[in-house]
């Protein structure tokens, strides 16, 4: 790993244990942000490099990653002045006491403590209660020490390579990049959700090929993570029922610079993480369909996608393991079945009459082609903007057509190689960019009828 020559200076020492340097307790999430400012601090005044550890309860595991983290700044950042930041929900088995023990005097860390209970509400996105306040004041510490890299990594990690540092902050800090979206190598069928919904749909709106930020681990510049707490109104709403959704959809309709690093293997606690789908589809496309009405004038210009920057090399997929194909078909005729009236409400007529036909194929050969798949999902964003129903209704409603198109993926690639099943990805984003005419054509006349 390269040591970069133009930084001269070694990472900053704290003089006293991380210890004394001082523990927050913000009383208000709602002005969590302005007491971090006000407060007392670590001992540095500024920290070029922030790297943020979002813990509860993972005393068990948060040696390993601690060590990395130290030893990731040391052999790619050590010329620079640099901070531990432990954004604590509210541990019970002393998890912040391991991480000062671990670092002792070695790296500074600043100890910030959830004003929130950690029990009222868990983002299913990463199984972390309270994400949102924990990333909240790591931003405004980064605003506090001027930052110019924010790195941030879930405590439910079982292990952390060292190089992971180096992966996430070098694009940042060497080339500019605004925010750095990790890609894992994982087993083909793990993210059906991102490969056939999130990553095609954002694409599409936003013109840039950047997967969904998902993962608990990535990286921003301290600007993004500035200009992202700045936004108080949205921190109530967006990010607190997807904060992962809000960070990627207001980074690409910023026209911040985004990219993609590969870090290889993770190595997850994912027990917090078991979550219904349907709520998962709630707040996961949910928060795609929210950025549409936020950023409306912005989607609606774009009519093509570029490439992002990709930092690593990917490596070969794993094979998958067995697919409860059979499961997921019943799943999709089931809802057929019971949520027919809400979908007479929610799909177009020529939509409906095509997903009708899907139920009376047979097993081998069901199929949910591409493009009513598309046509599906952009019907799906126009009831939910036009509050057809109530909103989580419409949006939990999406499930069984979700798992119709899941079993359709499968049962299309599982017996073909990485390539083929990379190109029919491709061939549904780009179908989602060919189709947007549809969603603009009816989102904007539904808008104009509104006003009449």
């Amino acid at each position: 790993m390269t040591v970069r020559g133009r930084r001269n200076v070694v990472i900053s020492m704290s003089k006293e244990p991380a210890s004394s340097m001082g523990e927050l307790d913000l009383k208000e999430p709602a002005t969590a942000a302005v007491l971090v400012e006000g407060a007392p601090g670590p001992a540095l005044e500024s920290a070029e490099m922030l790297v943020g550890l979002l813990t509860l309860n993972n005393a068990g595991t948060i040696e390993s990653i601690v060590k990395a983290v130290v030893e990731g700044l040391r052999e790619s950042f050590g010329e620079m002045s640099a901070m531990i930041v432990n954004c604590d929900a509210g541990s019970q088995d002393g998890t912040p006491v391991v991480i000062d023990r671990v670092a002792g005097v070695r790296i500074p860390v600043w100890m910030i403590r959830n004003a929130m209970n950690p029990y009222t509400n868990s983002s299913v996105e990463s199984g972390f209660p309270e994400r949102d306040e924990s990333v909240r004041n790591l931003f405004a510490a980064a605003r506090r020490l001027q930052s110019k890299a924010c790195l941030i990594l879930d405590g439910h990690f079982r292990s952390v390579p060292p190089r992971w540092i180096d992966q996430l902050g070098s694009p940042i800090l060497d080339d500019g990049q605004d925010l750095v979206v990790a890609l894992y190598q994982r087993p083909r069928y793990e993210g059906i959700l991102v490969s056939n919904l999130l990553y095609p749909l954002t694409r599409a709106l936003y013109g840039k090929r950047l997967q969904y930020l998902s993962g608990g681990a990535y990286g921003l510049s301290g600007k993004l993570a500035v200009d992202l707490l700045t936004e108080q109104e949205r921190w109530g709403r967006e990010a607190k029922y997807s904060l992962d959704g809000w960070i990627t959809t207001s980074a690409l309709a910023g026209e911040y610079r985004a990219c993609h690093a590969y870090l290889g293997t993770r190595d997850q606690d994912m027990r917090l993480g078991t979550t219904d789908l349907a709520v998962l589809m709630v707040q996961t496309v949910g928060a795609v369909f929210r950025s549409m009405e936020t950023h409306e004038r912005t989607w609606e210009r774009v009519t093509h996608s570029t490439p992002v920057p990709q930092y690593g090399t990917a490596e070969p997929v794993p094979l998958h393991g067995p697919v409860q194909v059979g499961r997921m078909v019943n799943g999709f005729k089931q809802g057929l079945r019971d949520l027919l009236p809400l979908w007479e409400l929610i799909l177009s007529r020529e939509t409906l009459e095509q997903v009708l036909t899907l139920g009376t194929q047979d097993f081998d050969d069901f199929r949910f082609p591409p493009d009513l798949w598309v046509q599906t999902v952009y019907d799906f964003a126009l009831a939910y903007h036009d509050q057809t129903l109530h909103r989580e209704h419409v949006l939990k409603s999406l499930t069984p057509l979700y798992l119709g198109r899941m079993a359709s993926f499968v049962l299309e690639t599982q017996d073909s190689d990485t390539e083929v099943v990379d190109r029919t990805v491709e061939t549904l984003c780009r179908r989602f960019e060919q189709m947007k005419g549809y969603i603009i054509e009816r989102w904007r006349w539904r808008d104009e009828r509104s006003l009449a």
